[in-house]
């Protein structure tokens, strides 16, 4: 539609050559010119045809929406991350949170999801003997329930190697390499299951840029595996403006599977947990509520950034003109007492 825009010129001209013929046959009523001349109203040049002009204009603006036009305008988005740190290791299977540990977080991890508003990204780590990338942190919050319920028990427990994880995937921060030793008490270790997929955030340009971040850790405690060290992988959280809210999965007397065919006391060790959120300004819970997990998000706060997006903008052009035919209109009333 925008081929419409060439008949703009051919529009003024008719109004240019019909203001005049209509001025001439309006004098050719009168028997003497002079008298016309007279009796004849006179606005200044300019005035007298600002009221059409505002109408070409209104026009033209009519004819570049109806060409649907894109632009790419900045919109706001709110920066705030939040990673889901699920523990897999085989010690999640025991029963002593019903059914198991790990359907208990798979729970717990849906619950926050769902209370967490649109458009913050959410991202999940999970770590058994080594840490898996499963989900890159995402507005597509679909993507993280059906990632969580698709978990399942594998082997140790690296809980420091899953917060350096965690640390990396957060936009900004950063956290040191690790591997996995090559065995683990709940058999040998295998290659990973899944490869870190492709999307890993880059840093911003400054420190001051850093998007409020959390990371929420479940587990039953206890590392028994990895080369880094929670506390210290804590304290480098706590460097980085990441706060850590860890949440416990088990029972004070632990639980008991079997496992390869034999019984297995897998014990719940609270403590360390403690301490990471403690080390973070983050917060401990057990078991918490929808209402405790939705406190997360109030706590993290949010930075609103802008990004460019591509919108159809008919609407503003639409708006535009509408605005100028009521001025033009407006103005001729004022001026001529009628519209153009």
């Amino acid at each position: 539609m925008l081929w419409g825009l060439l008949l703009l010129p051919a529009f003024v001209a008719w109004y240019v050559f019909g203001v005049r013929r209509v001025r001439g046959r309006a004098a050719r009523q009168f028997a003497e010119a002079p008298l016309f001349a007279r009796l004849a109203i006179r606005l200044p040049t300019t005035w007298r045809h600002v009221a059409m002009a505002v109408y070409f204009v209104a026009l033209g603006l009519l004819l570049v929406a109806a060409g649907r036009p894109v632009m790419a305008i900045p919109m706001p988005v709110n920066k705030a991350v939040v990673i889901l740190l699920i523990d897999t290791s085989g010690s999640m299977q025991a029963p002593d949170v019903a059914p198991t540990r790990l359907d208990a977080a798979k729970v717990a991890g849906r619950t926050f999801v769902d209370s967490f508003p649109q458009g913050p990204k959410i991202g999940l780590v999970t770590f058994s003997t080594y840490p898996t990338m499963n989900v890159p942190p995402t507005p597509d919050h679909q993507a993280i329930k059906d990632a969580l319920a698709d978990l399942k028990t594998q082997e140790a427990t690296a809980i420091g190697d899953g917060i350096a994880a965690a640390l990396k995937a957060l936009p900004g921060r950063t956290a040191p390499d690790s591997e996995a030793p090559p065995s683990g008490p709940f058999g040998p270790v295998g290659p990973p299951a899944t490869s870190p997929p492709p999307g890993t955030p880059s840093p911003p340009s400054s420190s001051q840029d850093l998007a409020p971040a959390a990371i929420i850790l479940l587990s039953d405690g206890g590392q028994n595996i990895g080369r880094a060290d929670p506390l210290q992988m804590a304290i480098l959280a706590k460097q980085e403006k990441v706060k850590i809210y860890t949440i416990g999965l088990g029972t004070p007397g632990g639980g008991v599977f079997s496992y390869q065919g034999q019984m297995v006391l897998v014990p719940f060790n609270p403590s360390l947990l403690q301490q990471i959120a403690a080390i973070t300004d983050g917060k401990f819970f057990f078991t918490p509520s929808a209402k405790e997990l939705a406190q997360v998000y109030r706590d993290l706060g949010h930075t609103i950034g802008w990004e460019k997006r591509k919108t159809e903008v008919s609407a503003l052009f639409v708006g535009g003109a509408g605005v100028l035919m009521l001025g033009g209109g407006l103005l001729s009333m004022l001026w001529m007492g009628r519209l153009p």
